[in-house]
């Protein structure tokens, strides 16, 4: 009796079955679709929130200096940037400073570090 309803019921658990499959498989992509779209939309809020913001100005920069504990001796300005010179404690603190830059809108274009007798001068040159 088992195998007479198996074989009776064979075809239809077969479609059945690969029903299930396509439509597992169709709701996985979709959903994968709307995840990717969900992440697009998101990056194009947060590049749109970072055009919004203001240019860096001077004073802005001298308080992330500060923040940072780097002394900023002298700053001129040259074609629409800075050129810096000051004193850090170590590399680290001024390779974190330049990447704080630089996620604030400023973009350092050149940097250069020496041993110093109090410590480590630099010279950078930032555009803001």
């Amino acid at each position: 009796m088992n195998r007479e309803l198996l074989q009776h019921y064979r075809m239809p658990l077969a479609w059945a079955l690969i029903a299930m499959l396509v439509l597992s498989l169709a709701v996985r992509e979709g959903l994968a679709q709307w995840r990717e779209l969900a992440q697009w939309q998101a990056l194009a809020e947060s590049a749109a929130s970072l055009c919004d913001a203001p240019p860096m100005g001077l004073e802005r920069l001298r308080q992330s200096a500060q923040a940072r504990q780097i002394s900023l001796l002298e700053i001129d300005s040259n074609e629409g940037g800075w050129q810096l010179r000051g004193q850090v404690s170590d590399e680290k603190t001024l390779q974190q400073w330049l990447l704080a830059l630089q996620a604030e809108g400023a973009q350092p274009l050149q940097w250069a570090l020496e041993q110093g007798d109090q410590g480590l001068r630099f010279a950078v040159q930032v555009q803001p």
